[in-house]
């Protein structure tokens, strides 16, 4: 065998699979999202871990939740088309694969014209549906179906969840009252102390308000909570709780090495 013949292949993105993640709603779970990927990897090298892209791109995103409590939407203004934009460059790089590292961003509202457009102009991308994999994780894996909820105001009044965790499924959401919704979304969005201001570091009263609630829903019933923000788990890495706490992102990660590279899927 001559040296020509010897020397490694090499490969082009052209032929690999790789997975695409629309982030930046909001940027630091995205970057969280990326590293959920790494680490629910097997790999011994640089070389092992999944090919994956995230797209961060937050300023031709408008708010989600402030798009849906609007009294009257305007179609204009649908984050759904900052989000198709980012997937066409994720289409356009080679990911054939896709998914929104965001809740609220699965609102029927938005992700509905979402899938829309991307079945419409980019019919061999497929998206991976956050809330569908995790009600899926939740009924055959976890067989938890009393579960509470924390979300965005937003996630909560679209009522996306109980599309996917559906009564006729044995599924019971427990949410927080109208208060303690009001207290999650600040620990998320209040521009002094919440999550969204102050990610590189966590404050006390985000992470005191979430626990709060999240204790609150324990005492109620719930056998599990799901954390249905991205930004949630940035609050409660260190924490213990009385129940299992769900992440929706946590699971999709893991759904999209499967789909890319199932035998390095770490076991959970």
């Amino acid at each position: 065998m001559t040296p020509a013949e010897n020397k490694p292949e090499h490969k082009s993105l052209d032929t690999l699979s790789i997975a695409g993640i629309i982030g930046g709603v909001g940027p630091q779970a995205g970057l969280d999202f990326i590293q959920k990927i790494l680490s629910n990897t097997q790999a011994l090298r640089d070389q092992d871990h999944v090919n994956c892209m995230l797209i961060s791109c937050p300023s031709i995103i408008p708010d989600r939740t402030a798009f849906l409590l609007k009294d009257k939407q305007e179609e204009s203004l649908n984050p759904a088309f900052g989000m198709f934009d980012c997937a066409k460059r994720l289409h356009a790089a080679g990911a054939r694969f896709a998914a929104v590292a965001c809740n609220t961003a699965h609102a029927g509202q938005i992700f509905g014209p979402f899938c829309g457009l991307v079945k419409k102009s980019l019919p061999d991308l497929t998206i991976v549906n956050m809330l569908e994999t995790c009600a899926l994780f939740s009924k055959e894996v976890l067989k938890i179906k009393h579960l509470g909820l924390l979300a965005t105001i937003g996630t909560h009044k679209s009522r996306v969840y109980h599309e996917y965790f559906r009564k006729e499924d044995g599924f019971l959401l427990i949410e927080p009252d109208a208060a303690g919704q009001e207290k999650v979304h600040d620990a998320i969005y209040n521009e002094e102390y919440g999550i969204k201001a102050h990610s590189q570091k966590i404050s006390s009263r985000a992470v005191e308000q979430i626990s709060n609630e999240l204790h609150g829903l324990a005492d109620r019933g719930a056998k599990a909570v799901i954390l249905g923000c991205t930004e949630l788990p940035l609050a409660v890495q260190n924490l213990s709780f009385p129940v299992p706490l769900i992440d929706p992102g946590l699971i999709l990660a893991r759904r999209l090495i499967e789909l890319a590279a199932p035998e390095k899927l770490r076991a959970l």
